[in-house]
């Protein structure tokens, strides 16, 4: 897999936010830019939120141009991941394709306190929505390069026998109602010169470690430098928790920076284990690989 120059990934919108000028939300979105081996620059978003309002605020506030936007990458089809993309697309100048799973369109629904709650694509945001803002839609099961060294996970292999699916909630498929198992979770793969493959990830609903693993064999890379974003380790058991520790230590991780779903405790174990490589991500945090990595908000 070829590489890439540098990358600098600017979260727009998550759970936690330091600086009073941005707005916070339980979702999650990224604006990366991949500066390739010509010097040219991609633009991505990968995720786009569960609030639009607060998102648009917080790219007006950071200062982010979207003009040149040329991807949308949809981690899975849960409303907070998905609820602004129409609206990023209509800022680019150019034709944006989104690149999904067959499944993140699919109906999803749980149930809270006896009652059934919507959980999908929210309305507005759907695939005649994008239609409509003249975003073009690549849907598949099968790795995607963006350009050389950027390459979409596809359907994620789920091999680790602890990371085992405990979202409750259900589905329609082929007009039957199954329960959900977020098959089509995927990440977004960089391949940084010098540094190694970097992951960004939404909730990892297919679990990290099975994220890394099919990372290493999507690519054919040798080390990973990183990864970014949701782990949904948000109310883990311990001994979840603690087998994802002991399998992340193989990896030789430099840069680890979870967010979202990742939850107080997961978060503070992760930190603890992992105290020089652990990096606190929020709105507004940029992680810019031709940089060195400095503790501030901007």
């Amino acid at each position: 897999m070829e590489s890439v120059k540098s990358v600098k990934i600017v979260t727009l919108a998550d759970n936690l936010v330091y600086s009073g000028r941005l707005l916070g939300q339980f979702g999650f979105s990224a604006f990366i830019k991949v500066i390739d081996q010509d010097r040219d620059a991609c633009r991505i978003v990968f995720d786009t939120g569960s609030n639009k309002q607060s998102l648009l605020y917080n790219i007006r506030a950071l200062k982010i141009d979207l003009s040149s936007l040329e991807f949308i990458v949809l981690s899975h089809g849960h409303y907070d991941h998905t609820s602004a993309t129409v609206e990023l697309i209509k800022k680019s100048q150019k034709g944006v394709k989104v690149l999904v799973h067959p499944y993140a369109f699919l109906p999803k629904f749980r149930t809270r306190k006896k009652r059934k709650e919507y959980h999908g694509i929210p309305k507005g945001e759907r695939e005649t929505d994008i239609y409509g803002a003249n975003g073009q839609i690549v849907k598949t099961t099968e790795p995607i390069e963006i350009i050389p060294g950027v390459v979409t996970s596809g359907e994620i292999k789920r091999t680790c026998p602890f990371e085992r699916i405990t979202w409750k909630a259900k589905t329609i498929i082929d007009g039957k109602q199954v329960r959900d198992q977020v098959l089509e979770d995927q990440a977004l793969f960089i391949n940084i010169e010098k540094h190694g493959i970097l992951v960004i990830v939404g909730c990892a609903h297919a679990g990290i470690v099975n994220t890394l693993n099919h990372a290493l064999a999507v690519t054919g890379a040798e080390k990973l430098y990183g990864f970014i974003g949701g782990t949904h380790l948000i109310r883990p058991k311990e001994h979840r928790l603690n087998e994802t520790i002991k399998v992340l230590r193989g990896f030789g991780l430099r840069v680890m920076a979870p967010s979202h779903c990742t939850g107080y405790k997961s978060m503070t174990a992760l930190n603890q284990a992992f105290p020089e490589e652990f990096v606190l991500n929020y709105a507004g945090r940029t992680i810019d690989t031709s940089k060195r990595l400095k503790d501030k908000v901007f």
